[in-house]
């Protein structure tokens, strides 16, 4: 059973829509895209939030490792985030970044302020989302070269607008009619289902691959292979070497489920990028902030200095708000290509709200609690790996984590989605809620608030052992959740 809270106020019953009512309306009216991809079949109906926690109408209480995919980063109503919010929409909620107003100078400050001194990432554009930093991003990577092509890895997600949808290599979210030009995709440096790595090839990581490699414990040789492979793909890309725009990655695989790129791979990256003329963005919308543990941004750990990042989610502790930093240098020519605006980006409140996230992740050590959790979160990982033959990989760093299901580890054949989320659904109903994702849909994803503790790991721990026995032995009815049972 889920955990009852025994917290008083506003912790449990609301008085708006009942859950019939909302999945009623959700079936009706709200977009289908959002309707199919409910994960569980019995669905809490969540009205309150505090800290790691979620409380449905019941008053039950959830730990929550999904953090809203990776968005909520300092907890659920935090009281300085939402104190910040608050007085500034009690001032000025809104007016138009054509004139000033204090709070998006105060913020722009801060940010800069976050970027390593030698990086020269000193011009920062607010905007609402992550699609549309990666959108600003691929504009301004366009504008300073001249070029068109953009050149991204297979199995990234960058975002589902109408521009980035290409750059997003997952099959769940490509479609026939989607514009393709001028985008393209290498090959994704993963070391436990590509081509090349093994178990010496993730950087700063408590769980490595089972398989093995002759890689030495400091240096990935298949890092250079999947560079090779970037460099073959715009020899053919960009004859003469001529017509790269931009190379764009994440800090950590997002929707791959915290796929983690062979050590050393986007420093030959970046070097090539930099050799064909273009410019190198690094998607921070899921590893920023300190998420890692041991860096506030994924560039960082990764020891490279992009040309552009773009961020989202965790910077606004669940409120809308993104952005993308550049050079002045590129950030000029981006001016003098075309006026640029954005009606909400940086808007006085969301200024407040991500200031206060900023704020309140130094204030309350949410990197160091990141590595200190995060390494607890991973230990157990790696126990529960070498425990249970389903769970074929585990991987992570930080808070953001991943365990990766298939049938067994002598064939390493994907879980099938069903059993999948038959084991999701269970975990839910003993009080633990995971993402879903990887290229299979096979992995949970787990990206909790930053405020969570050793106790939640583990319980955690506890809550998946017990889940994956009872798979293990046949007690968890899989068959009900198969689309297309045996007659």
């Amino acid at each position: 059973k889920a955990v009852v809270s025994t917290q008083s106020g506003h912790y449990g019953r609301d008085e708006g829509l009942s859950k019939d009512e909302c999945k009623k309306i959700r079936a009706a009216h709200v977009a289908p895209a959002v309707h199919r991809q409910t994960f569980h079949k019995e669905q809490p109906l969540f009205v309150a939030g505090k800290g790691q926690y979620l409380f449905d109408e019941n008053g039950v209480r959830y730990l929550d490792l999904m953090g809203g995919i990776c968005t909520v980063s300092a907890g659920h109503a935090h009281d300085a985030v939402n104190a910040a919010i608050t007085d500034q929409m009690s001032r000025v909620s809104h007016t138009s970044n054509i004139f000033l107003h204090n709070k998006i100078h105060e913020y722009s400050k801060a940010m800069i302020d976050k970027m390593p001194k030698d990086s020269n990432l000193s011009v920062v554009y607010f905007c609402n989302s992550g699609s549309e930093a990666n959108d600003l991003a691929m504009l301004m990577a366009r504008a300073y070269t001249g070029y068109l092509n953009i050149v991204g890895l297979r199995r990234a997600y960058h975002g589902a607008s109408a521009t980035n949808i290409a750059l997003t290599a997952m099959p769940l979210y490509r479609h026939a009619s989607m514009p393709i030009t001028n985008v393209s995709q290498t090959m994704s440096p993963d070391p436990y289902r590509g081509l090349w790595g093994g178990s010496h090839c993730r950087d700063g990581s408590p769980c490595q691959t089972l398989r093995s490699c002759d890689c030495a414990p400091d240096v990935c040789d298949g890092a250079e292979m999947y560079a090779q492979q970037y460099r073959d793909h715009l020899l053919t890309l960009c004859p003469g070497g001529k017509g790269l725009a931009g190379f764009i990655g994440e800090g950590m695989g997002g929707m791959t489920a915290a796929m983690m790129q062979s050590k050393g791979f986007y420093k030959k990256a970046y070097e090539i990028t930099k050799s064909f003329g273009g410019v190198n963005i690094m998607d921070e919308v899921q590893t920023g902030f300190g998420r890692l543990g041991t860096h506030y941004w994924g560039f960082e750990y990764h020891g490279v200095r992009p040309d552009i990042i773009t961020a989202a989610k965790s910077i606004g502790n669940g409120f809308p708000l993104a952005m993308a930093v550049t050079t002045p240098e590129i950030a000029e020519a981006f001016a003098n290509s075309s006026l640029h605006f954005n009606t909400f980006g940086g808007n006085a409140v969301a200024s407040a709200a991500g200031l206060a996230t900023l704020k309140a992740i130094d204030d309350d050590g949410l990197m160091e609690n990141s590595r200190i959790v995060g390494n607890r979160f991973l230990e157990g990982f790696n126990y529960l790996r070498e425990k249970y033959d389903h769970v074929g990989d585990c991987r992570g760093k930080g808070l953001m984590m991943a365990m990766e299901f298939v049938e067994s580890k002598s064939t390493n054949n994907p879980m099938p989605t069903y059993k999948m989320n038959a084991i999701l659904e269970r975990t839910k109903d003993l009080g633990i809620l995971l993402g879903k994702g990887g290229l299979y849909a096979n992995c949970f994803r787990i990206q909790p608030p930053m405020c969570v503790s050793l106790e939640d790991a583990d319980f955690t721990i506890q809550v998946m052992d017990k889940v994956f026995a009872e798979y293990q032995e046949g007690k968890i009815d899989v068959e009900a959740f198969n689309p297309n049972p045996a007659k």
